[in-house]
C-alpha cells in the first residue's frame, strides 16, 4: 500500500506544477530526482518543493512567456 500512496503523492506533485508552469514537461525519473524542461532549460533535483521553487526564478526571468501567456519585463 505504501508504493500506491507514494504514487498517488507524486502524481498529484506533477499534476499540481503542470497546472503551475505551462509550457514545461515536469517528470520524476527513477533515481528519484525531480525535472522540468521547457526548450534549453533543465531543471533537476531530488525535492519537489526546490523545483518549484527554481520554475518561479526561471519563469520570471525567462525568454519564454510566463505561465499566463504574458512575456516577463
Amino acid at each position: 500500500m505504501r508504493i500506491q500512496r507514494t504514487a498517488r503523492h507524486d502524481a498529484d506533485r506533477l499534476s499540481e506544477l503542470s497546472a503551475e508552469f505551462t509550457g514545461w514537461r515536469i517528470g520524476r525519473g527513477g533515481s528519484g530526482q525531480w525535472w522540468a524542461v521547457r526548450g534549453n532549460d533543465l531543471v533537476r533535483t531530488p525535492d519537489v518543493e526546490e523545483l518549484r521553487g527554481r520554475l518561479r526564478e526561471l519563469t520570471g526571468g525567462s525568454r519564454y512567456p510566463t505561465e499566463s501567456g504574458k512575456w516577463p519585463d
